[in-house]
């Protein structure tokens, strides 16, 4: 992880707050591509729990950023496995706000081609999991 992003992080924490130029900094400057490993998704998770007051994008970026490196940029590919499904229910259990972390784990069942159940269970009602499958006839990963 970039210090830069360590830097951005701090001074978020400091004054709970992420303004409209912070969040374009951050797309801009510090993460103009995408989340690259998990210690940034950590480190926007761990921030998002922390923060007060933040942009009315924030949370719009965060689910999306986050959503978008684990199904497209961690192996496997497209796939939220159990192994890649018990690290985001983790890190969305450690102090994320519960809605927030819902709507995050609702995005990547519903992005992802096949998702373990451990997510799954975690996003809401396993009597609902024909609606995090857009690909009505893939199997969930076991």
């Amino acid at each position: 992880m970039s210090s830069t992003l360590r830097d951005f992080a701090s001074a978020a924490s400091q004054s709970k707050r992420i303004r409209f130029g912070d969040l374009r900094r951050l797309k801009r400057d510090i993460l103009p591509a995408r989340i690259t490993t998990r210690e940034e998704v950590e480190v926007l998770i761990a921030l998002d729990a922390v923060i007060e007051r933040a942009d009315r994008e924030w949370r719009s970026y965060l689910i999306a950023t986050v959503r978008d490196f684990v199904v497209w940029g961690l192996s496997p590919v497209g796939r939220v496995d159990r192994q890649k499904a018990e690290w985001l229910v983790a890190v969305l259990s450690s102090g994320v706000a519960r809605k927030t972390a819902r709507i995050l784990a609702h995005e990547v069942a519903r992005e992802a081609h096949h998702v373990d159940d451990t997510l799954v269970i975690f996003a809401g009602d396993a009597g609902e999991r024909a609606r995090f499958r857009p690909r009505g006839l893939l199997r969930p990963c076991r």
